[in-house]
């Protein structure tokens, strides 16, 4: 090949060489830039999220033994109470049925004055960092069905899961506080059962955040990417090149210096193309 020959193959359009650009549109918000992979972590931090706040504060464990008569001033021979992070709820006794049941139409109490112990207060600000970090880790993730996240950002997503993690592990020392010891026993209920699956789903969340960073999706923009064209005269796309032996090879006449056409020009090998 020589020279000419590479010159014409940037000749004739320039669209013909015009190629779509694959971009990764990183600040443009469209769906799911990194497939659907995002939504399985993303939606069981949120069902874990929830279920940790579908507890109403005063149903987290049921509590027997004498300390209920010290919580209710033993003013009625309660068998248990329902206790929970901030208050308790007292059974009432049902005639018709023969037993003590929970209205849950009723008002909570406080504690009051009454002494829960370390153990209770710090489960307290354990559930509820647990409470931010999992909700704000949730509304993170969810940016990702919608921009794109590089392998950092992803993983500060898993962090902040894993760390509401970690808290919901410790908001379980609420059952070794005073409440539960001291002349009490305490069962696990609806509230502490809400807390085990949130505990599951953010800890499988964080797992599948770590596992995998899901890369971003490829698209096609309508911009082209324009190849310049070599220096030098460039030659029209209607060239026929010389080829060895010919002896009426006819070259075009050059829109440059506006000269006649050269013909008859027995052509050599060097300046021809081999086919």
């Amino acid at each position: 090949m020589t020279d000419s020959s590479t010159q014409q193959a940037y000749a004739g359009d320039n669209s013909s060489s015009a190629q779509p650009a694959p971009t990764l549109g990183k600040y443009e918000c469209r769906m799911l830039p990194h497939g659907a992979y995002t939504l399985i972590p993303t939606t069981l931090a949120t069902l874990a999220w929830i279920a940790s706040l579908s507890q109403d504060g005063c149903d987290y464990a049921r509590l027997e033994g004498p300390i209920v008569g010290d919580l209710t001033g033993n003013l009625e021979d309660i068998p248990f109470l329902e206790v929970g992070m901030k208050a308790f709820r007292v059974p009432k006794y049902n005639v018709n049925a023969g037993k003590f049941e929970i209205n849950y139409s009723e008002d909570c109490i406080g504690y009051g004055d009454y002494d829960v112990g370390f153990a209770f207060e710090m489960a307290r600000v354990f559930a509820f960092l647990a409470l931010v970090f999992g909700g704000g880790g949730a509304l993170f993730l969810w940016f990702s069905s919608c921009f794109v996240f590089g392998p950092s950002t992803w993983k500060w997503a898993g962090y902040e899961v894993a760390i509401a993690t970690f808290f919901q592990i410790l908001a379980f020392c609420w059952f070794g506080s005073d409440l539960c010891k001291n002349g009490g026993s305490c069962t696990a209920h609806y509230g502490a059962h809400s807390d085990i699956i949130a505990l599951i789903f953010w800890c499988i969340s964080a797992f599948l955040i770590f596992r995998r960073y899901p890369s971003p999706l490829l698209i096609e923009t309508d911009d082209a990417v324009d190849i310049p064209p070599p220096t030098g005269t460039v030659l029209n796309a209607d060239l026929e090149l010389p080829v060895a032996g010919d002896a009426n090879a006819t070259m075009p006449s050059s829109s440059d210096n506006g000269t006649a056409p050269v013909t008859n020009v027995k052509a050599t090998e060097d300046d021809a193309e081999i086919i």
